[in-house]
Parts: structure tokens; sequence; C-alpha cells
């Protein structure tokens, strides 16, 4: 055997040893925690503005206002229900008039209902909620104003919360006031 066929099988040896090695070790969990601090807690946090938003909330009022065209002082009824996981369900039951002028602006309402459930974001500099649909594109153009994809600003006054969505230039394209249950 040449000398330098020796060296290539003793690298080839050693490659596989380290190989062999590698393998051989079992993961283990870090030994030490990752810092992460306190979470923070008290008025003005996203932890107070989920807990102010859990429970069920009925619907007092909903105006809709479509460009360019006549608002919908919409006859409905609904409730909003706001869970610890940050999961929203929008449901709202609309009368035969308004589902009619929904539908000539692209909101469907079949049979005058109106689902939603999603995940939800909390922004506090915002004061804004957003929806997370499984299955939908983060990024899509709004259809209509009470489009999942528009975020919802939010105020709140004692157990009156109100939503508003907007479009790019900051217009006010619906109001949704809340009373909680």
């Amino acid at each position: 055997m040449t000398l330098r066929r020796l060296r290539h099988q003793i690298g080839i040896a050693c490659v596989l040893a380290a190989c062999a090695a590698c393998a051989a070790c079992a993961g283990a969990p870090r030994q030490r925690q990752l810092p992460l601090g306190q979470v923070e807690g008290g008025p003005g946090t996203i932890s107070a503005a989920r807990q102010y938003l859990e429970g069920k909330w009925s619907l007092v009022s909903l105006d809709v206002f479509p460009p360019g065209q006549a608002p919908i002082h919409a006859g409905a009824t609904g409730t909003l229900t706001y869970d610890d996981y940050a999961n929203m369900t929008v449901d709202l039951r609309v009368d035969n008039d308004t589902a009619r002028l929904f539908q000539k602006i692209g909101i469907e309402a079949p049979g005058g209902v109106i689902r939603t459930t999603g995940k939800t974001l909390v922004d506090m500099n915002g004061r804004t909620l957003s929806y997370m649909l499984e299955g939908q594109a983060l990024i899509r153009p709004a259809t209509h104003p009470l489009d999942t994809n528009r975020p919802r600003y939010w105020e709140v006054e004692g157990n009156t919360l109100t939503l508003r969505t907007k479009d790019d230039k900051g217009t006010v394209l619906s109001v949704a006031v809340w009373q909680k249950s």
C-alpha cells in the first residue's frame, strides 16, 4: 500500500469517526434558562387590554360608510366574544334591508348572518386589533369596509367598546359599538 493511499484511508477513517461521535451525542436541555424578564401587567399593557376584552359583548350599533355612497345604519344584532387565548368571534345578524345594502358593497351576509372567527393581535401604540385568519393571506387588498384585513381601531369607555375600520387615507369606513354583557 502506498503512503498516499494510507493517508487517504486514515483521513476517511477520521471523518467517519467524527461523524459517528457527533451522531452519538444526545441533545440536552439548556442548563441555564434565558433571562426573559417579567411580563408587563397593569394599565396600558397588552395583558390589561386582553383582560378587558375577555368575555361576551353585545352590539349596540353598527354604521357602515361605503366610499361615495350613503351611510348604512345597520339593522343588526350581534355578539363579540373574546377569549383568554386572543381568539375573537363576531356574530352579526342583519335584517333583510341591511343584507341587501351590504350585498351591493361586497359584504356577504348569507341568510342575514356575518360570522368572523380568528386570532387577534393587540397593538397598544396604534390602538388596533388585527385578525390573523388561518389560510388567509396576510397581505391582500381590502374588498369592503368590514374586511378582516382592515385593523379595528378601538376606544374604550367603561363597559363600552367602539371599533372602527378605516381606509388607507384614514377615513372611517365603519363604526361598531359594543356593550359588555
